[in-house]
């Protein structure tokens, strides 16, 4: 496996997971919607099977821990994920993906600390310093193109979170800052050096599916609950082709 592919991959699992918080909220309130039924445990699979592919594909002592804390986390809300839908368990759900999510961005870092420790040593390029800077500058817009695509489920998981049985004191800040994470980081995505043709016409889809969302009025609740569903699937979608353009970018 490359490290780009373990970078994506390891990016995707945080996807996942908002993914599966989302989909659990959204099926409180739309137990008949057997898609959405079958895009939870269709997540539930991948997640499993991913993480068990990076901990078998790494050698690296730190990045096999962070791996096993993610595992560990992961009984847990596996299990309320498992759960019949109801408020009880949504809220849980809550409040444990975020953890959750650090800590798979945590094996993000580490895979990249790994990759950045890998050019450093490698026979041909250990005294290239464009090469080395040119990876690591792929390597961070990878990371920004499957973070974005991780925001856009976390966008609908905080828009359902803002129900008047699950929301806090923090619930509309949240779906602010995810919100103003997910504009702001469309900027790096278009001036990009390594764009070309077809990354370009792919960030023009996510923009204008974005724009779309920009236009309704999140924070008035402006979307039904199947509408913001479809949309971010649609967006995560479009950031998914996105970063698996990067991945296979060659330098």
């Amino acid at each position: 496996m490359t490290y780009n592919k373990a970078i994506n991959i390891s990016e995707k699992q945080g996807m996942l997971i908002q993914k599966m918080a989302k989909d659990y909220l959204y099926i409180v309130e739309n137990s008949d919607d057997d898609k959405a039924l079958r895009d939870l445990m269709t997540s539930k699979i991948i997640f499993e099977k991913q993480n068990e592919i990076l901990s078998k594909n790494s050698s690296n002592k730190v990045t096999k821990s962070k791996i096993k804390k993610v595992e560990n986390l992961w009984v847990a809300f596996k299990k309320h994920i498992e759960s019949t839908p109801n408020f009880d368990d949504a809220k849980k759900i809550l409040n444990l993906n975020t953890d959750l999510l650090k800590e798979t961005e945590s094996v993000v870092r580490s895979i990249v600390i790994e990759s950045k420790n890998a050019n450093k040593t490698t026979k041909g390029i250990a005294n290239d310093d464009s090469y080395n800077e040119k990876d690591i500058e792929l390597k961070k817009i990878l990371t920004v193109s499957g973070r974005q695509r991780m925001l856009a489920q976390r966008l609908a998981l905080y828009y359902l979170a803002n129900h008047p049985t699950l929301k806090d004191k923090n619930s509309e800040q949240m779906l602010k800052n995810i919100y103003n994470e997910i504009d702001g980081m469309n900027t790096p995505l278009l001036l990009s050096d390594f764009d070309n043709a077809e990354i370009d016409e792919k960030i023009a889809n996510a923009l204008t599916i974005w724009e779309l969302i920009k236009q309704n009025k999140l924070g008035k609740q402006g979307y039904k609950h199947k509408e913001i569903y479809d949309i971010s699937n649609k967006l995560t979608r479009a950031y998914n082709e996105i970063t698996t353009l990067y991945e296979h970018t060659k330098l």
